[in-house]
């Protein structure tokens, strides 16, 4: 006689349980993934603010560290209360049109920060570029590489869009 059970049950709960620490372990890492390559990107913002001749732990405060931005690429000081208000107004109306227009304004103004920077680093728009779209790789290579921050090299104080373009040192 043949003693095998052919019952198949069908648990769901145990599969559902499954799927879900499946989907937790996945989370975690990936959340892990992001702390470290936020840690990486503070860590390359307060070494390019020492080599910029600022303390690095400006680079910690978040509002304080957009003036020192401004201050290091050298914009004028309305740059920074642009930058404040798109933010504000970016994180306000995230679900709606807005968001569309500020998120594009304050990727302009991003690079209009970068592209100051760049020059005094010593580098070219491309790299303004590279800093603006892929932070994680451009500000490291400012932080660690071999660029010398030149704060001499003349930039436009009303920004890379200016029309009548005042070069200041």
């Amino acid at each position: 006689m043949n003693s095998y059970d052919y019952t198949y049950t069908n648990n769901w709960f145990d599969q559902l349980s499954t799927m879900s620490i499946g989907l937790i372990i996945l989370s975690i890492f990936l959340f892990l993934i992001v702390l470290a390559a936020l840690i990486f990107l503070i860590v390359a913002e307060c070494k390019m603010f020492k080599k910029a001749g600022e303390a690095w732990w400006k680079a910690l405060i978040p509002i304080y560290s957009t003036w020192t931005l401004t201050k290091i690429s050298g914009l004028a000081w309305w740059w920074f209360l642009i930058d404040v208000v798109v933010a504000f107004t970016t994180t306000r109306f995230s679900s709606t049109d807005v968001s569309y227009v500020t998120g594009f304004a304050a990727l302009m103004i991003s690079f209009n920060y970068y592209y100051n920077i760049a020059k005094k680093f010593g580098k070219t728009g491309g790299f303004a570029v590279l800093c603006t779209l892929l932070p994680i790789i451009g500000i490291p290579m400012l932080a660690f590489g071999s660029a010398k921050y030149d704060k001499n090299v003349a930039t436009d104080i009303n920004g890379v869009f200016a029309i009548d373009g005042k070069l200041v040192k």
